[in-house]
């Protein structure tokens, strides 16, 4: 059987990719900085920067295996279940983040017609 390469779907994949980025470097606020607030405020303590080290090594291990065990095949319901926990965490940022969340919907609508339909 012959591998279908389909080329116009690899591109509007990488043209959605290069929207995303280049939106979210042109209206995010911070962009360019490294710096943590807490309640508004600069933290220039450096035992707290320390301190998130960890909770951001933990997030990166958490993230790598769940991408592993989806790569090993754990299924349909593991994806509904990244999606719903995706679906929360749009809901918990809504509020702080609304732009981008405006754009990542866009885009999921400008992907969902496939070129049969335009």
């Amino acid at each position: 059987m012959e591998r279908k390469n389909n080329i116009r779907l690899m591109t509007k994949i990488l043209t959605v990719g290069l929207v995303i980025a280049i939106l979210s470097i042109l209206f995010h606020p911070d962009v360019g900085q490294l710096s943590m607030t807490y309640n508004g405020e600069p933290i220039a303590d450096p035992l707290v920067r320390f301190a998130a080290m960890p909770t951001f090594l933990l997030m990166m291990g958490l993230t790598a295996f769940l991408t592993l065990m989806l790569f090993f095949g754990i299924g349909i319901f593991f994806f509904m279940g990244c999606l719903l926990l995706a679906l929360m965490a749009s809901v918990v940022i809504a509020p702080y983040f609304w732009p981008m969340l405006v754009i990542i919907m866009l885009i999921i609508a400008l992907m969902s017609f496939s070129h049969k339909q335009l």
